[in-house]
């Protein structure tokens, strides 16, 4: 959709709060006219599965707005297959320099960029290219955690497995990485390889859930990059996976939904270390006490 650049994060946020998936702006155009005014696209990726609910929910959020031209806002809806998808990527995938250490590149890209470690990413049908802000904040935050490196560290989402390749290039020996999704598996075994990383990351579709994880399966490092319900109906798994003493990395969250994820780590022996916000986005990092 087509909207006025000072509204475009509140519409991408309100396409987050629908369920999108992800939310791509585009260039700035103008409008032709006595009554010129800058626009920017703004697109939202939403489950083919279940179209009918996802145009609800998009038109729900937009009428629930104050801003007048946002309630009146035309929505063009378009099924994307594999070949498109890849065609709209690639139109706005460029390098994303994140932190003193790191930066993602797109496969064709061949820049050294210093001696910045290099995260090479083709993001197939999923989402994590690094340029969101939840994306760019978690490559931040985890360049300072994993400083030293500890022997292992746990993905939770990994989608295309952008910050698990960014665990095992800052020193991470071990790194499990889970996703239920198979279009995002299929994605991060292909970058896994692309990075040559395959004996050293670990990809599964159990979920997190599923089993409760005995001792030995905690780590030092938890990163778990969704969206906030996810977050919460996890928070109990999550905090036992985490080490005595370990970090858990929490992004994917909106300003408004804060309060919520504090809440639901307010437990004994756990406390939040730091909040970074970015935009309309907040990554939090929990410190497990011993």
């Amino acid at each position: 959709m087509r909207v006025p650049v000072d509204v475009a994060e509140r519409v991408g946020t309100l396409l987050v709060e629908a369920g999108s998936h992800g939310v791509v702006t585009g260039v700035r155009e103008l409008a032709h006219g006595p009554r010129a005014r800058r626009y920017e696209t703004v697109r939202g990726f939403f489950p083919a599965a279940e179209p009918v609910r996802a145009r609800l929910a998009v038109r729900a959020a937009l009428s629930r707005t104050a801003e007048p031209a946002l309630a009146r806002a035309r929505v063009a809806w378009r099924e994307l297959d594999a070949r498109l998808w890849e065609m709209d990527w690639r139109e706005h995938f460029q390098p994303v320099v994140a932190g003193r250490s790191l930066v993602v590149v797109p496969p064709w890209n061949r820049e050294r960029f210093g001696d910045r470690r290099r995260i090479v990413i083709h993001p197939g049908m999923a989402f994590g290219t690094g340029q969101h802000a939840t994306t760019l904040s978690c490559l931040e935050v985890l360049e300072r955690l994993a400083s030293p490196p500890p022997a292992r560290a746990l993905d939770v989402g990994t989608g295309t497995g952008v910050l698990a390749i960014a665990l095992a290039k800052l020193g991470v020996r071990r790194v499990r990485a889970v996703d239920t999704d198979p279009q995002a598996l299929t994605a991060a075994r292909a970058n896994v390889r692309r990075n040559g990383l395959a004996a050293r990351i670990r990809l599964s579709s159990t979920a997190l859930d599923a089993v409760p994880p005995p001792a030995t399966s905690q780590f030092p490092l938890v990163v778990a990059n969704l969206y906030v319900d996810a977050l919460l109906a996890l928070a109990p798994t999550l905090a036992a996976v985490v080490a005595p003493g370990g970090a858990l990395v929490t992004s994917g969250v909106l300003r408004a939904q804060q309060h919520r994820l504090r809440t639901a780590f307010a437990m004994p022996r756990w406390r939040l270390v730091s909040a970074i916000r970015r935009g309309a986005w907040v990554t939090s990092v929990f410190r497990r006490e011993g």
